[in-house]
């Protein structure tokens, strides 16, 4: 046992404590780096000698939100689990990234069952009920017309709810990506290596992609306004998801551009920001990189 694995069970601690604060919707996709790091780090039987106490310092630090925060902690600790066996395995960043995807996604999902099936509370309705109570302040200060609450608090939880695979999709993305770069950055100052995602130039989707999008794209116009149903859902998410695909694309070439013209590092960096303001002009580039051979104009 070193100090630094005592260092990491204590900045684990620190991060489960914050999930009970305001401060969670930022710690949140920092949880399972400390596991990843303390997993990688130890064998298996060290790494649960300081699991346990780290479950039990923070169930009891966190008073009433003890059995919520242990929740939480077992919900990050198992994909956690996978991406550091998978490094430990010497695999891919890819496979690493993939591994801890399918397993926070299928959590996610098992949550939404046994909130669905097991507790009997309808996760729509939740939705609508905290929405609703949260516009009423608007109704309270006479900003907004009565009954405004109501129907809107109705028209944003549809609209969640009918976004929501994508969501969910997103959400375990992010949980991966970000916790593949911090442990990577942490352990490679303790001398062990952990492979990177290809570099930012050499991204290239799938050309089908492409058909896919402009089928779902014409199938959106297709919608009818308020419309339901499973294929509705299907096309609502599978727009968005092949955007942020093809916005990956267009930072891929923007990288590729950079490299090829010998322009600094912090160029394709800044090319990247607008795309929060912008995000359909890097769709319409990554689209345009991915349909045609668009680099190959630019290589000398």
């Amino acid at each position: 046992m070193s100090w630094k694995s005592l260092v990491w069970s204590a900045v684990t601690v620190v991060l489960l404590l914050t999930l009970a604060s305001p401060f969670n919707f930022i710690t949140t996709f920092l949880v399972m780096t400390p596991f990843v790091v303390l997993y990688t780090m130890l064998n298996p039987k060290q790494f649960v000698l300081h699991v346990i106490p780290i479950g039990i310092i923070a169930y009891f630090l966190s008073g009433g939100f003890g059995p919520i925060v242990v929740t939480l902690a077992i919900f990050f600790l198992v994909p956690s689990l996978v991406m550091g066996h998978m490094y430990k395995k010497g695999k891919t960043a890819r496979n690493a990234i993939t591994a801890g995807f399918v397993v926070v996604l299928a959590q996610l999902l098992l949550e939404l069952v046994l909130f669905s099936v097991l507790f009997d509370i309808n996760l729509k309705a939740e939705l609508v009920a905290m929405l609703t109570d949260s516009f009423k302040q608007f109704e309270s200060a006479n900003l907004v017309d009565a009954g405004w609450a109501v129907d809107s608090a109705k028209a944003y939880g549809d609209t969640i709810m009918m976004m929501l695979p994508m969501l969910l999709l997103t959400s375990a993305f992010l949980f991966t990506i970000v916790t593949h770069g911090l442990s990577r950055a942490v352990l490679r100052k303790e001398a062990i290596e952990v492979p990177a995602l290809p570099k930012a130039r050499t991204w290239r989707v799938p050309r089908s992609l492409v058909l896919y999008y402009l089928i779902a794209m014409i199938a959106s116009f297709g919608l009818s306004e308020g419309a339901s149903g499973y294929w509705t859902i299907v096309i609502s998410n599978l727009v968005p998801i092949l955007q942020f695909v093809f916005i990956i694309q267009a930072i891929g070439f923007f990288f590729f551009l950079a490299d090829n013209k010998k322009w600094p590092k912090v160029v394709p960096l800044l090319m990247c920001i607008p795309f929060l303001v912008f995000p359909m002009l890097y769709v319409f580039i990554g689209l345009i990189d991915a349909a045609f051979p668009l680099r190959k104009y630019f290589v000398k």
